[in-house]
């Protein structure tokens, strides 16, 4: 007899619509087709948000706030190494730049407490995009999220829900190579990830991950090398426990790079795409270790108990000439550079402990208490900074080695504190009528301590503190099991930078957002079809400000409205397509009264529209001995700009992203043809002002193999 190809083999294929494909296939196949029920089944691309936006399993239905999934099957669809490349599948994102946190949600900046791993803050890596080898699911919260997590800018969370030891054993190898077309440039990708049962009983877990990449830019001179290790332990005594234990190390070592400069603040001056203007050599490097445990309980039906804690330590160091400023001499415009070496150290020890209980106080009702806080530790070393000069041609570089000396600037820690306790209660009020409450009171504490190694070593020190009450409530109608409209209200907090005071001295108030959202959800049975729409208005105030006094005020306010649109189908279980469509009208809202220069202009980086489509077709018959698929995938941003103000900011152009993927798998083995960019279109994915601007990787090949064993 014929073996059967599993149905885990037969998955994660994707589509095209005009995709044709040859009608043979190996001998024997009609002895495999009749034991193989489904053929070209695949995983969806939806998932419903488990726990982050309450913190407790709930319905989507049931939830007065937006949510969005990036699950595993986009991600190997998209053969994503990093989770940014998922972020044009997601709305109400924008991409800013290439750092961890570069990204906007509804027209808002994103600090880097809106990415949490598994619940709590700190990254092992700060200057890219986190990888994607130990995520199982990227969750998006939209809005708001400081009564449940603390701190954050107020468009909304991104929680990286990473892989998990699991009982059933498997192994799977990974090989990805790729080339950018026009550039010559190539790099190479290797993963493993090995889980399974270490007893017979199964109560004690494995897995690991671990990694390493080499890539070669098509950016002249700028190369990268990335080495990740993810072990992780879980203890399961019985049902009702678990306990894991997960560690991480990440090394990322790869040139420095500021971008292209524009003149005059227009983009048609950029030189070529991959014109580089550090010296060879410069380099940008991250390095962080991590240990994180979790523990859950189920004590009873009614009651459950959960702790998390997450450790990192994060070094990252930059020594380059950076770019600085346009110099005009004889009729030629030169780009001066500066001598730049800088040493950053961060921990992060973060912890949250809560109890999740259901009762009937008159009502049933559902409701969670809990405390979260930690320490943050910050050191920022310029060991060199102030020295400038070695000029450039923007159009031809000629480097001139360094010849710069080295001058130190400042060193400058904090160590600060964070301490916070939440509830929130779901209430039933009937059949039809869910209504969410929750609150929070946090206390930030902090000292800062500043020197001047350039000068005498003398400095600065100051201790502040702050407190804060944020809020959040929504009410959901559950018209039936498939349809519910909802509205809700959410608040956030972002302490001052310390030191940050006013004219008499004192430490300005935290940085305040709210939202107010209200949309309808619908799901059809089976959850083959799924459409969410969501209204948004989102306000950030108490921005610092320089005031008429001179003295630092709270004055600036970040406002943003839009619409989102997410549509998910899978209409059989060999296609599937996902659309998303958002429109976001941002601005700043208020300002000092003489800053015209910023008042009324959007922020930078908030396109007014932006849109997407993804899809994959499974072929429905065995092709070759194997199972082809194919997949597709389109991405639109409207034009914006990289700065709010109008003497520093940069139009960058709207863009039209193509993707497609084919597949062919057999046996243990699925092979995969990527090509990003299909068109090969110019365009940029963020930068600062005028002075950094970042282009978008061109037409770039991957082929992949995936060994599953």
């Amino acid at each position: 007899m014929v073996t059967a190809v599993p149905h885990r083999h037969i998955t994660r294929f994707m589509l095209i619509r005009f995709f044709l494909l040859y009608p043979w296939a190996a001998t024997g196949l009609a002895d495999a087709m009749e034991e193989v029920l489904v053929i070209g089944e695949q995983d969806s691309y939806f998932e419903k948000s488990r726990a982050t936006a309450l913190k407790m399993n709930s319905e989507d239905l049931e939830t007065p706030f937006s949510t969005s999934v990036i699950n595993s099957a986009v991600l190997e669809d998209l053969k994503a190494s990093t989770l940014e490349t998922a972020y044009g599948y997601l709305t109400g994102f924008a991409r800013s730049g290439t750092n961890a946190n570069a990204f906007t949600i509804r027209g808002q900046a994103a600090d880097l407490q809106n990415i949490q791993v598994d619940g709590l803050p700190g990254l092992a890596s700060r200057f890219g995009s986190p990888v994607t080898a130990n995520v199982e699911r990227m969750e998006v919260l939209k809005g708001p999220a400081s009564v449940l997590y603390g701190w954050m800018d107020p468009g909304g969370m991104v929680n990286i829900v990473t892989k998990k030891p699991q009982a059933q054993s498997s192994t799977s190898i990974d090989i990805t190579g790729q080339y950018f077309t026009g550039y010559n440039k190539n790099g190479l990708e290797g993963s493993l990830d090995s889980t399974g049962s270490l007893n017979e009983g199964r109560s004690l877990l494995y897995r690991v991950v671990s990694g390493l990449e080499t890539l070669n830019s098509f950016r002249d001179y700028v190369e990268s090398e990335s080495t990740y290790l993810f072990p992780s332990l879980a203890w399961l005594p019985d049902d009702q426990s678990r306990l894991d234990v997960q560690f991480e190390y990440l090394k990322q070592d790869r040139n420095a790079d500021n971008g292209l400069w524009v003149i005059n603040q227009d983009i048609n001056t950029l030189a070529e795409i991959e014109t580089y203007y550090q010296e060879p050599g410069d380099t940008d490097n991250d390095e962080g270790y991590g240990v994180s445990v979790a523990y859950q309980r189920t004590i009873s039906d009614q009651l459950s108990a959960h702790v998390k804690w997450r450790s990192i330590w994060h070094e990252d160091e930059r020594d380059l000439y950076e770019s600085n400023s346009l110099q005009t001499e004889a009729g030629e415009t030169t780009l001066r550079r500066r001598n730049r070496h800088q040493l950053n150290k961060r921990e992060y020890h973060f912890a949250d402990a809560n109890l999740i209980a259901s009762t009937h106080f008159g009502l049933p009702q559902t409701f969670i208490l809990g405390f979260n806080g930690g320490y943050e530790y910050r050191q920022y070393d310029r060991i060199a900074f102030d020295t400038r000069g070695a000029n450039l041609s923007l159009v031809a570089p000629q480097y001139t080695g360094r010849i710069l000396s080295d001058d130190p600037g400042t060193f400058r820690q904090w160590n600060l504190y964070s301490t916070g306790f939440y509830a929130m209660d779901r209430i039933t009020l009937s059949q039809h009528w869910t209504l969410l409450v929750g609150a929070r009171w946090d206390k930030q504490s902090g000292d800062y301590q500043l020197r001047y190694i350039d000068v005498d070593d003398s400095g600065i020190e100051e201790d502040e503190s702050a407190q804060n009450v944020s809020v959040n409530g929504g009410v959901v109608y559950r018209v039936n099991d498939q349809l519910s409209f909802y509205a809700s209200f959410a608040e956030s907090f972002n302490p001052q930078a310390i030191p940050s005071f006013d004219v008499n001295g004192d430490q300005l108030d935290p940085e305040q957002g709210e939202q107010w959202e209200a949309g309808f959800k619908f799901e059809s049975v089976g959850g083959r079809l799924n459409l969410n729409m969501a209204y948004f208005d989102v306000l950030k105030k108490n921005i610092v400000e320089e005031g008429e006094s001179g003295a630092n005020e709270l004055i600036g306010e970040v406002s943003s409205q839009g619409l989102e649109v997410t549509l998910q189908a899978q209409p059989s279980v060999n296609f599937q397509f996902m659309l998303g469509y958002t429109y976001t009208d941002a601005e700043i809202s208020q300002a000092y009264a003489d800053a015209a220069d910023t008042l009324g202009n959007p922020p930078g980086f908030v396109p007014k529209n932006t849109a997407f489509a993804m899809t994959r077709y499974n072929y429905p018959e065995p092709v070759w001995g194997g199972f082809v698929g194919a997949s597709f995938g389109w991405k639109y941003q409207d034009e914006r700009y990289t700065d709010e103000e109008t003497s520093r900011r940069v139009l960058l152009p709207s863009h039209r992203l193509m993707d497609i993927g084919f597949y062919y798998e057999v046996n243990n083995a699925k092979y995969a043809l990527n090509i990003a960019n299909l068109s090969d279109e110019t365009y940029y994915v963020g930068g600062t002002n005028d002075t950094r601007i970042y282009p978008g990787d061109p037409r770039k090949v991957s082929l992949s193999a995936r060994f599953d064993f």
